[in-house]
């Protein structure tokens, strides 16, 4: 679950550097074409810039706390928690085996 986290994290790192050259660009252009001053072009880009970076807190805050959520609700094993159980696996089935025989007089 955390590498799907991980994937939709720099999926969207890499969306908004794309979509940061692609503004950059517009703007760009518009100045060039006259539609727009070189210093509404820098307007535009900071309040673009910001409205990203709010979006990305947000966005990153959300993640975290659904991530705590689940954490909570799911409290998945550690690795060490899994190799401790598959021992008393492994060791409860080698008592079976053994119980086993006994009983079929083995």
């Amino acid at each position: 679950m955390l590498d799907m986290f991980k994937k939709a994290v720099y999926a969207g790192i890499g969306a908004t550097v794309t979509t940061k050259e692609h503004v950059q660009k517009m703007l760009h252009e518009m100045v060039e074409q006259g539609k727009i001053t070189r210093q509404e072009a820098e307007k535009m880009a900071e309040k673009i810039v910001e409205e990203s970076r709010k979006e990305f807190e947000s966005t990153t805050n959300e993640i975290n706390r659904t991530l705590r959520e689940w954490w909570q609700k799911e409290k998945p094993v550690s690795e060490e928690e899994l190799h401790k159980l598959e021992s008393r696996v492994k060791s409860l089935e080698v008592k079976l085996a053994n119980l086993t025989r006994k009983v079929k007089g083995e």
